[in-house]
This record gives structure tokens, C-alpha cells and sequence, in this order.
């Protein structure tokens, strides 16, 4: 495996010392962890606090990082998928009314509304339906356009068995999606 970037290592290497080179690959993975976080969540503020937390995470253990072969990105996906399953156990759900009250109407009809989130539900359906280990291999995969090789060391896995874990999952999505009706398109 090779640096993700020109330049990579020396960076993470800087950022060991150096708050501004910290700050550089915080610039560049950002919105790489973002993107991952809203991925398994859902929910764009926790995305954001839960992205914040995996670059505090990693501040303080850059010390501890050695790229053995796997790149820094990987390690910060390693974080940030932690988090997330740390996030999941520990949540309660609460519906914050003067956050709700606060957000301008942007939505499409209602019709088109319900399709939506019958499609969104259906296909989240499925993705329910798979273990820990296929979601998180799909999402890196698919969410993430992640290399095999760098999921397995993301997930501590052979590349063969994370391979086997997304044809599985994507085979069961398949399958799930198969059974399930579509919802109706609303009338135009």
C-alpha cells in the first residue's frame, strides 16, 4: 500500500509536532470521515460532532500511529467506524423541537415525499439485514471507495474474507431488495 497522498507521510510525520500539518490532514480527511460518518447515521449534526471526535481521537493518539503498510486514511476510517459503534451503543433518541422549528422547508411535494422515504426505508431495510461486518465492508466499499486491501487492514480482516463479506452482503441486499415491493410513483 502506498501513501494516500504526495507527501503523506512526512505530513503525519509533522503533524506529530506541528499543529498547522495536523491541520493539513485534518483539511484533507474531513470530509472523507464526514461522508462516512453520515453514511452509517444518517444524521448530519452527530456526523459532524462524531467527525470532530474522531480527529480529537486521533490528535491525541498520532503519537501511537505507525503505518505498518496501511495508510494514515485507514487509520482514521479504523476511528471513525469505532466511534460510530461506540455512538450506536451509548445513543438515546431525543427529538430536539427548536432545532426541528428552526429548518426552512426545502422538501419536495408530499407524494414524491413518500415515495422517497418508502425507497430510502426499503433499501435501508435491507442494509439492516446484514451483520457488522458486511455493513461496515459495503459502506467502506461503496460509501467510502475504499481499496479491498485497505478495508482488511480497516477491519483487521483477510482482503479474500472482506471480499467474500461484500459479495454476501451485496447478494442478500440483492435478494432483500427482490422480495420487497417498490413503493408506488407518486402521480406527475
Amino acid at each position: 500500500m502506498t501513501e494516500a497522498f504526495p507527501g503523506e507521510t512526512d505530513l503525519v510525520q509533522r503533524a506529530r509536532s506541528e499543529a498547522e500539518a495536523f491541520g493539513e490532514l485534518y483539511e484533507h480527511y474531513a470530509p472523507l470521515i464526514f461522508r462516512f460518518v453520515l453514511n452509517r447515521l444518517h444524521d448530519r449534526t452527530v456526523a459532524e460532532d462524531l467527525t470532530a471526535d474522531v480527529f480529537y481521537k486521533a490528535l491525541r493518539a498520532i503519537d501511537r500511529y505507525e503505518a505498518r503498510g496501511r495508510p494514515f486514511r485507514t487509520w482514521l476510517y479504523q476511528i471513525a467506524a469505532n466511534t460510530v459503534t461506540d455512538h450506536l451503543r451509548t445513543r438515546r433518541p431525543a427529538l430536539e423541537l427548536e432545532a426541528v422549528g428552526e429548518q426552512q422547508d426545502r422538501r419536495p411535494a408530499v407524494d414524491e415525499q413518500v415515495a422517497q422515504r418508502a425507497e430510502v426505508r426499503r433499501v435501508r431495510a435491507a442494509l439492516d439485514g446484514l451483520n457488522d461486518a458486511q455493513r461496515l465492508a459495503i459502506s467502506l466499499k461503496l460509501g467510502q471507495d475504499m481499496h479491498t486491501a485497505d478495508i482488511a487492514v480497516t477491519m483487521g480482516r483477510s482482503e479474500g474474507a472482506v471480499k467474500q463479506l461484500i459479495h454476501r452482503g451485496l447478494m442478500a441486499i440483492r435478494e432483500q431488495l427482490e422480495e420487497t415491493p417498490r413503493a408506488p410513483e407518486p402521480a406527475g
